[in-house]
């Protein structure tokens, strides 16, 4: 979230910079030096003139002989008077002598010196053409994997399914199996309206006709109402939860939870103040926020137990105080919580393994763990998405580019864990390349766990949908 703040305010930084440079560097132009300057003014009225005057092409008035004077080839009985103009010395003094119309510099000054119309610099350098016809787009012709897109995957994995998603489908959510039930959250911007639909049974992948329940809680549906929904769809089998925030101190929000046995009766909705992330173990939905109804103790990671009647809330997790936002949660088929945070150190995300047995503990008892205690994932860039993959988690590396600061991704990684001592300590392994980008022309959108496999969502020309990712057995 901090992230997310902090390139919005250097993005209007440069906007502002861009426009304070185009104001000062606004001034009145040159428009001549001698009168052969101002024929780019076209043709002038009649009996008038433009004139070079004080750099400023002005109309003065013609002042010439009568074209019937003794400089005219004819008398006053003649045809060529002033409407005549075909002797020599009429025609060329009226309309052509060496000085008006053919000098080698009137003719070559206005239409032709090489620094007027043809230097290289001014009509054709390779960067003037090159720049103005624009550069190729690669994306054009890259190859692409009618799954994968331009996306590589290491020989350690393998792509199953697919399937189209809709696109008006945001963040996607996975019931644990052995069917999986699909979620999503359609959006109609930040106005709304914002509502919780069914995605079918993978892989057979299709928006629900009806909605099942609206993601925003009464109060905060008014059309006035901004919402700034979470990314995040997470189920339990019975329970699916989605959250987001609003504008104000604490960034104050809240957590829809749908009751999929009896909607009617059990869906309600719990205030949550930054929530960002969330993530499932037996009995509990973990939060990553600041705050859980009326438990508020700032950033940490809270627990929403769904195991008792009424929801109990609780901190079950303490950040250290380099926090400056809310992370990453995401759990692995061995009861690992990857539990994260953004750090006012690194200024990037950072995630610690926390073991099954401390999570068991600290929803039992009440006592928070110690995130910074855990061990630490070597992520070794900044990364932007996390979910479970099996026995460990798969994180979305990559960093925001500037000048745009438009998030580039590198590859998805996989860390394992190993839980030993009953539960109660996690030995992290070393990154596992599981997707890597050979260039942005396909991107991961969005990742969440299905079974013991990685669902990832991938966008590009082809359009969006989800693609299984397996460990090789």
């Amino acid at each position: 979230m901090k992230t997310e703040r902090m390139i919005s305010g250097r993005g209007l930084a440069l906007v502002l910079t861009t426009f304070a440079l185009a104001l000062t560097g606004t001034g009145c132009a040159v428009e001549c030096v001698d009168d052969f300057d101002c024929r780019d003014e076209g043709a002038p009225p009649e009996g008038q003139r433009y004139a070079c005057v004080e750099e400023r092409c002005e109309l003065k008035p013609i002042t010439v002989p009568d074209a019937g004077t003794e400089t005219d080839a004819g008398t006053s009985t003649d045809a060529g008077t002033s409407t005549d103009a075909g002797t020599a010395v009429d025609a060329g003094t009226d309309a052509g002598t060496a000085t008006d119309a053919g000098t080698a510099v009137d003719a070559g000054t206005d239409a032709g010196t090489e620094a007027d119309a043809g230097t290289s610099t001014d009509a054709g350098t390779q960067t003037d053409a090159g720049t103005d016809a624009g550069p190729s787009d690669p994306c054009l012709s890259a190859t692409y994997d009618p799954k994968l897109g331009t996306l590589q995957l290491s020989a350690d994995f393998v792509a199953g399914e697919s399937a189209a998603l809709p696109a008006t489908a945001g963040p996607v959510g996975v019931t644990p199996g052995p069917t999986y039930s699909l979620f999503t959250v359609v959006s109609g911007g930040s106005s709304g309206p914002h509502t919780l639909y069914s995605l079918g049974t993978w892989p057979q992948v299709s928006l629900g006709a009806a909605p099942l329940y609206d993601v925003a809680a009464p109060g905060d549906r008014a059309p006035s109402a901004v919402l700034f929904l979470n990314g995040f769809v997470e189920s339990d089998g019975q329970y699916v939860l989605t959250g987001y925030t609003k504008s104000g101190t604490g960034f104050p929000g809240t957590l829809a939870v749908y009751d999929s046995v009896a909607p009617s009766v059990f869906s309600s909705y719990v205030s949550a103040p930054s929530n960002f992330t969330a993530g499932v173990v037996p009995g509990a939905f973990l939060i990553n926020g600041g705050g859980l109804d009326t438990v508020s103790a700032g950033l940490a990671i809270y627990a929403l137990r769904t195991d008792t009647t009424p929801f109990t809330s609780l901190k079950v997790g303490t950040l250290p105080s380099v926090t400056g936002g809310s992370g990453f949660t995401a759990v692995s088929t061995n009861g690992v919580a990857m539990l994260g945070y953004f750090s006012d150190d690194t200024f990037t995300n950072v995630g610690h393994a926390v073991a099954p047995a401390k999570i068991e503990a600290a929803l039992r008892t009440g006592t928070p763990f110690v995130v910074a205690d855990e061990p630490a994932l070597d992520v070794g860039s900044n990364f932007v998405a996390a979910a479970g993959q099996g026995e460990g988690v798969a994180v979305l590396r990559g960093d925001y580019v500037p000048p745009n600061y438009n998030f580039a991704g590198t590859d998805v990684s996989r860390f394992a864990f190993t839980v030993t001592n009953e539960g109660g300590a996690v030995t992290v392994g070393s990154r596992q390349p599981v997707l890597t980008y050979v260039n942005q022309c396909t991107r991961v959108t969005g990742m969440t766990a299905i079974g013991a496999d990685l669902l990832v969502s991938l966008d590009d020309k082809n359009g969006p949908r989800l693609v299984r990712i397996g460990q090789v057995q």
